[in-house]
């Protein structure tokens, strides 16, 4: 397992606001996250598509002159917010392609989607949603397939563990796997543990959150859901993580912050959050057998 961060955990540095929250003091560009994950000593970062700047990210070659320049493993993280729709938008299943070549010349092994959103959740029979989307994303594989990347779905609250398992065994390719979100699973009603057997076979990366459960309700994804450092909430992610290791995961674990616990910062969660996995990281795989 490696150590990273997606540049969602400080979204709100990228102008997004989610509900309740206030607008950050500061503006960032990619290069500004790329410096602090640098400070951090992260090895790996996960770029959100909709956090690059149309101009000075725009230039690929440029781009991964600067990844390069960090030395940081890479992933392209295509999608927010509401993905390929279900299957329903025909210009989003354009652009996840074009996404392809894009993570092809960042120099990434990996491309992360996401089907749909939060309030795509239960509000259609997943054995349509599969039908439409199966095509679509055995298109992306296939494509990604020949730029020598792999593509993973991330549980996104869209669709249940379960479908999101079909989903892999229906496309059937090595090349397609799943991004492991440790609170998505949680916040539409699964169980994190269950979920995290059932798809540790397929997950070829992780977002590592943890949640205060306090004030939340499970099967309301769209919900309040305070995100707090790894190891502070109520999530077993130790467990959950030792899961994965046990099944032979050896993909970036990245941190992400999406919504934020009182008394909480970006920089704080982040910064806990990787001393936590830096040292689960080091007990779990250092070990000798």
């Amino acid at each position: 397992m490696r150590i990273g961060v997606d540049s969602y955990s400080y979204h709100r540095f990228f102008g997004e606001l989610r509900t309740s929250e206030s607008p950050a003091e500061q503006r960032w560009t990619t290069d500004d996250f790329l410096n602090c994950c640098s400070e951090l000593g992260v090895e790996g970062v996960s770029l959100e598509t909709c956090f690059l700047d149309s101009g000075a990210d725009a230039n690929v070659e440029s781009l991964r002159q600067r990844l390069d320049q960090h030395g940081f493993e890479r992933v392209l993280a295509w999608g927010h917010p509401d993905g390929l729709a279900m299957g329903l938008d025909r210009d989003a299943f354009a652009d996840a392609l074009a996404a392809v070549d894009q993570a092809a010349g960042l120099g990434c092994n990996l491309l992360r989607i996401v089907i749909g959103t939060t309030r795509h959740f239960g509000h259609e029979d997943e054995t349509e949603v599969l039908r439409r989307v199966v095509p679509q994303v055995a298109q992306i594989t296939e494509k990604a397939d020949q730029c020598g990347l792999d593509v993973a779905i991330e549980t996104h609250c869209d669709l249940t563990t379960e479908s999101v398992g079909e989903l892999i065994e229906q496309v059937a390719s090595p090349q397609l796997g799943v991004v492991f979100d440790s609170a998505n699973v949680v916040r539409i009603g699964d169980d994190l543990l269950t979920a995290a057997a059932a798809l540790a076979p397929h997950t070829k990366m992780i977002h590592a959150k943890d949640l205060d459960l306090g004030s939340s309700t499970p099967g309301d994804p769209g919900g309040h859901w305070p995100g707090v450092p790894l190891g502070h909430g109520d999530l077993d992610i130790d467990q959950a993580l030792a899961v994965m290791n046990e099944a032979g995961f050896d993909g970036l674990a990245c941190v992400e912050v999406a919504d934020m616990a009182p008394g909480w910062s970006e920089h704080e969660i982040v910064a806990q959050s990787v001393d936590w996995l830096t040292k689960f990281a080091t007990e779990r795989y250092s070990c000798p057998e």
